[in-house]
């Protein structure tokens, strides 16, 4: 498949192989983006020039002497830098046939056969998610999808903390408070008997005990206790999987905390530390640095139960064995114990890698958004919300839909809304949740998007391409706008997936959707000579492959018709 990525890992190939041949040298050859104006892709020469001595125009000159390149319009010395300008035309015919022959199939990368475990979400399973860790999910699953994309084979996980304190006042108050309940959906149903019990463990020591009871039940491998267990808050686990499902996030594997109690991880990282581990007044720890300071990481507590913190490390050291990749996706809140937990993990195994994305904190502007169940705002409340105003918004703009046809597509741009305004931000960037950027038919929006994929469906119901195109029949500036824009889709999705960043997708699609409707707007499609008619469709086509693949591959629905 024709790509700037592949231009780019010509550059570079030729460079190196010139500079071998010419100056015996071999050295690491970085190609850069340029600045507006100076061409496409940039060799920097100042290591040359460093090794050499001699005038970066003249090693720039031999270079270019000594290279052929496909696809390339010119090749410049610039100061320090070497320009490369790409002759986005010729690129474009092989681009706009391969999509013709293979469809979205001319999208795919080769397999990689580097299996990876993503960890993400692992919400407590006592209650619904919350709106402030809503990006979490969203996150996670748009980085599976893209990794997926470039060839990897990704598994997903959650892990159920099943075996801590939350966990245990849930069962104990499920099992002994009697409450009448109005809420429907299992997770939200389970709330008032985690608060309850909460409660009355503060006030009655006896109630107390009995919570450590099912604790000490569990770290000792009751099975029928953790069986029970599994069963109460598998309910809750149930909500939560529904809340996500409307989101399009869903997982391969749901780990149980217990379980590494069970087939004794736990156990065996309690030996492997053993020469590391210290006593304070019968609880256990562990040394770390952080920050140039020494801290006391608690394994065993004083009763001899375990912490979240050794099952941490347990888990991890299974998943390493899963996988030849791992990848966590924790809030900013997290950054210590990640820290602290990967040093630990490399007393054990030396060569454990994490790669972690951390993201700040979902908030909504003050007072825009009322809940139905109370303070506290869930993510279930902000997807009904989007839905509602997705509903709205399209009983202004469509009278002639039916209403199922209405409730079908509200909940399309709705949930579409939510996934795609928690994308487009970095997420290291702390992020407001605004209903007037979210459902925007116009702008940095879910629904722009849909709405540009299905205005390409609707051009293309009402006259079919054949397949011609010519890049000769290229007139108007937007069609070259729109060309480049296709053409830097591997790129994009390739950097996406080395800097887990997929915000680097939304606002590409948004960028690819804008070029769209500019050569809309400058470039009849359907009211022009047949050869003029057919190579436009072609671009209609291909941007409606690549727009689709970009939805998909962001969790968003790409309705037909909007």
């Amino acid at each position: 498949m024709p790509s700037l990525e592949k231009v780019k890992e010509n550059i570079k190939n030729a460079i190196k192989n010139a500079v071998r041949e010419k100056y015996s040298i071999d050295i690491k050859i970085n190609i850069e983006k340029p600045p507006e104006g100076y061409g496409d892709f940039s060799y920097p020469l100042f290591d040359l020039v460093k090794f050499l001595r001699r005038d970066p125009a003249e090693i720039g000159r031999e270079i270019i002497d000594s290279i052929r390149l496909e696809n390339i319009e010119k090749m410049e010395v610039s100061g320090n830098y070497l320009n490369f300008y790409v002759d986005y035309l010729s690129l474009s015919e092989e681009f706009i046939r391969n999509i013709w022959e293979r469809g979205s199939d001319a999208l795919n990368f080769e397999k990689k056969n580097i299996r990876v475990i993503l960890e993400h979400t692992s919400a407590n399973p006592t209650g619904p998610l919350h709106v402030g860790r809503g990006r979490n999910p969203i996150i996670g699953d748009t980085i599976g999808r893209i990794l997926r994309k470039c060839g990897y084979d990704v598994e997903t996980h959650y892990y159920v903390n099943d075996a801590g304190r939350q966990s245990a006042i849930l069962v104990y108050g499920y099992k002994n408070i009697k409450i009448d309940v109005n809420e429907k959906k299992l997770d939200h149903m389970l709330v008032p008997y985690y608060q309850k019990a909460n409660e009355l463990m503060e006030k009655n020591p006896d109630i107390a005990k009995e919570v450590e009871k099912i604790m000490m039940d569990v770290e000792g491998g009751n099975e029928k206790i953790i069986m029970e267990n599994r069963e109460i808050l598998g309910k809750v686990l149930d909500g939560i999987r529904e809340t996500l499902s409307r989101i399009n996030v869903r997982f391969d594997k749901f780990y149980w905390e217990t379980e590494l109690i069970l087939n004794g991880s736990v156990k065996r990282v309690l030996e492997l530390l053993k020469d590391e581990i210290k006593e304070e007044e019968g609880a256990y720890y562990i040394e770390v640095e952080v920050r140039g300071k020494k801290e006391k990481v608690f394994l065993i507590r004083k009763d001899g139960t375990s912490l979240y913190f050794t099952r941490d490390i347990a888990y991890h050291l299974v998943k390493s064995e899963m996988g030849d990749e791992l990848i966590d996706v924790l809030g900013e809140d997290h950054k210590p114990h990640a820290e602290m937990l990967l040093q630990v993990l490399k007393k054990i195994k030396k060569d454990i890698s994490i790669r972690t994305v951390f993201y700040s904190f979902v908030s909504l502007p003050e007072g825009r958004m009322s809940t139905r169940r109370g303070r506290v705002v869930y993510l279930d409340d902000l997807i009904d919300e989007a839905v509602d105003k997705a509903r709205e918004e399209i009983i202004k703009r469509r009278s002639d839909l039916k209403e199922e046809e209405i409730s079908s597509l509200a909940e399309k741009i709705g949930t579409g809304a939510v996934r795609f305004n928690i994308l487009k931000i970095q997420s290291e960037k702390k992020l407001v949740f605004k209903w007037e950027e979210a459902l925007n038919f116009e702008g940095d929006s879910s629904p722009f998007l849909q709405y540009s994929y299905a205005r390409a469906s609707s051009i293309l119901r009402k006259e079919s391409w054949k397949g011609n195109f010519s890049r000769n029949l290229l007139r108007d500036p937007s069609e070259i706008s729109l060309v480049k824009n296709l053409l830097n889709y591997q790129e994009i999705i390739l950097d996406s997936a080395r800097e887990l960043r997929p915000y680097k997708v939304a606002k590409y699609a948004v960028d690819l959707a804008s070029s769209f409707n500019i050569f809309y707007s400058q470039c009849p499609v359907l009211r022009e000579s047949e050869d003029i008619k057919q190579n436009r469709l072609g671009l209609v086509y291909a941007f409606r492959i690549v727009m689709g693949d970009l939805l998909e591959t962001m969790g968003i629905e790409h309705p037909e018709e909007i």
